[in-house]
């Protein structure tokens, strides 16, 4: 019998696929129906991705599905007034956040297509699963461009990697802007000494909600973070960080807990230059945040290789991979 399975089955309400790896004690719980969220993920029996909330609480609780799991962006973050221009056209995202910001996009709250799951010795165990926006004229209608985003998860060896693949179906460029939003769970209280290590080049000067305030440069925290590493215990409530990643270095961030023994390690892909450190007042988790661009990166004054600001051709194909997994001491 394969040490991998994959499953879909009915839970509290709701459909959700389980993937597991029985040889390292590996499972992750994603939710198709609430913004293809990953709500769980638990490897060599540590737990890295938990969700403390019901299903029926993040589908019904407003921004609930942003603020666990691992919400998907399109775009990351906020956006001023929900507005901005691109090549010429002007766009007018929807006031989610009132009275005035579009936070996150929609695609955290929209239901998801299950394309295919499985499990093999040789591949692991799988889910893909798609939103074509398309299928949404209420979107469309405010981001007139047909993209596809399509999205593999797979287990394998105890490490779950994360394939997105986003398309533009329609006839135009359209601004690009992707993120994703992962809540490590963390066990303050009974470890104080837990780090974390970030391959950093340069720190933003940014608000508390994340808006830039002036250009990137190499700073003590963007120091420290590449090197030694900063405690979590003591990162504040609420407080974000802002960086820029070095091109040259290896795209791997550590949360190390040693009192636990054990590291997560997350795998960026280099299309990722920038990643929003973050740590929320309603969970006892982290989050590190890649995103391919900078906050409200339309509406910078700044050139756009700095921002990662960019669009996707029509016909074209983006492919980013992520890779989580969990390293025990000894």
């Amino acid at each position: 019998m394969s040490r991998y399975t994959a499953e879909c089955r009915k839970q509290d309400g709701f459909t959700i696929v389980a993937l597991t790896d029985s040889a390292n004690e590996s499972a992750a719980e994603l939710l198709p129906e609430i913004g293809n969220n990953l709500y769980r993920f638990t490897t060599d029996g540590r737990e890295v991705i938990r969700t403390s909330v019901s299903m029926q609480t993040l589908k019904d609780e407003t921004f609930a599905a942003s603020k666990y799991g691992t919400p998907i962006l399109f775009p990351p973050n906020r956006i001023q007034q929900g507005q901005f221009e691109f090549r010429g056209r002007g766009y007018q995202f929807p006031i989610n956040e009132p009275p005035d910001y579009h936070l996150h996009g929609e695609l955290i709250v929209r239901a998801w297509e299950v394309l295919d799951y499985g499990a093999s010795d040789e591949n692991g165990a799988w889910v893909t699963s798609r939103l074509r926006y398309a299928d949404y004229p209420d979107i469309l209608a405010y981001f007139p461009h047909e993209l596809t985003f399509t999205i593999t998860y797979r287990l394998v060896d105890g490490k779950l990697y994360m394939d997105s693949v986003i398309q533009n179906d329609g006839a135009d460029e359209a601004p690009f802007a992707y993120g994703l939003h992962p809540y490590f769970s963390l066990p303050y209280e009974s470890d104080n000494g837990i780090k974390l290590q970030v391959p950093a080049r340069d720190e933003w000067p940014i608000t508390n909600l994340s808006f830039v305030t002036g250009q990137p440069s190499p700073t003590e925290t963007s120091r420290q973070i590449a090197q030694a590493g900063i405690p979590l215990g003591t990162y504040p409530e609420l407080g974000c960080t802002l960086l820029t990643l070095d091109p040259d270095a290896e795209p791997v961030c550590r949360i190390a807990l040693p009192q636990a023994g054990y590291t997560i390690a997350y795998q960026l892909d280099r299309q990722f230059p920038y990643v929003l450190l973050f740590r929320p007042n309603w969970d006892q988790a982290f989050s590190i945040e890649p995103y391919t661009y900078v906050t409200d990166a339309f509406n910078l004054p700044y050139a756009h290789e700095l921002t990662g600001v960019r669009g996707i051709q029509a016909g074209e194909q983006c492919k980013l991979t992520t890779v989580l997994w969990v390293e025990n001491e000894g």
